[in-house]
């Protein structure tokens, strides 16, 4: 199984975490070879992730993207260059590789994943989860209503489909309309490319923060997932991803709910960073507002509104700039 994360300094214990999440759950697998896209992750923090390589027996190797040109248009948008370096997977990875799983660093690996390594993509250039977004957000980006629209924290991909020059055609031309480079990027080029699977393999923060009639309400999607198979992602996902939102923080930080967090903490226990207290909630102040504001109102009311704005009212204002 080739695994692939992206990283600079300031992720590397979620990485590391990450990984022995990922080799505890899978110790079945004969051959686990993980490939770091290493944006300057410091000497310390390397040994500390080969430490954990050499406790488990398994491969983890380092590839530098320094020399990656990652677009002037990208780094304007606030997005760290690790963050957009898996368009680059081709040429990066050894040629004889043909097939990876990507992961972010922020994901919890909780089960054994081989079956969907070897998930049937003959045809598609990667798969993925779907993630939940408005129609006003697609057609932003030249897609129609019930086009599928994955979450490029975890994806199974073929390197050998997977080409940089029609990334980067995309980016250009919708440059002003993205909202996350990568991810855009990605689906834009890639969607009728793309085979979707069940969500216990991308069980994203919004499906916690919110239930289903709520995140139905508050993202407006055309196509997603029913009821039942959200129900059974969250009762027992092969993979958690900690993603960003408004109304919560994430595992490192102080005062974090999420129902797996107990279990990313048992994983940062057994690691070298055992030791590193817990981060304090940094999250820019208008997103702090936002989420009092939220669970001020009454709960129809406040997923109507952040609904109207995040379905209608953002996207309308990044199509006018586009």
């Amino acid at each position: 199984m080739n695994v692939v994360y992206a990283s600079d300094d300031n992720f590397s214990q979620m990485l590391g975490i990450s990984i022995i999440s990922l080799f505890e759950n899978n110790k079945k697998c004969e051959d686990i070879a993980v490939y770091i896209l290493d944006d300057k992750i410091s000497s310390g923090n390397k040994k500390k992730i080969n430490s954990i390589g050499d406790k488990y027996n398994r491969k983890i190797s380092y590839i530098s993207v320094e020399n990656v040109q990652v677009p002037q248009e990208v780094r304007s948008l606030r997005w760290s260059k690790s963050a957009f370096t898996r368009i680059y997977l081709r040429r990066l990875l050894p040629k004889e590789i043909d097939r990876v799983l990507y992961l972010d660093c922020d994901v919890l690996v909780r089960r054994n994943l081989e079956k969907f390594y070897m998930t049937d993509t003959r045809g598609y250039s990667a798969a993925g989860v779907r993630d939940c977004v408005s129609k006003n957000y697609l057609k932003n980006l030249g897609m129609g209503e019930h086009d599928l629209y994955c979450n490029s924290g975890v994806l199974l991909i073929d390197p050998n489909k997977w080409h940089e020059d029609e990334f980067m055609d995309f980016l250009k031309a919708h440059i002003n309309s993205v909202t996350y480079p990568d991810q855009d990027v990605i689906n834009g080029v890639c969607s009728e490319r793309m085979l979707c699977v069940h969500p216990c393999y991308n069980c994203y923060t919004a499906l916690f923060d919110f239930s289903y009639n709520d995140l139905m309400a508050f993202r407006q999607p055309k196509e997603y997932y029913s009821e039942k198979e959200i129900r059974e992602a969250k009762k027992d996902p092969a993979i958690v991803h900690f993603t960003s939102s408004f109304l919560s923080v994430r595992p490192w930080v102080k005062g974090c709910e999420h129902p797996y967090s107990s279990e990313w903490a048992r994983y940062k226990n057994m690691s070298p960073w055992r030791d590193i207290p817990p981060m304090n909630d940094n999250r820019p102040r208008k997103k702090k507002i936002a989420a009092a504001v939220y669970k001020m109102l009454p709960r129809k009311i406040a997923v109507n509104l952040v609904g109207l704005l995040h379905a209608k009212v953002f996207p309308m204002m990044k199509g006018r700039k586009g």
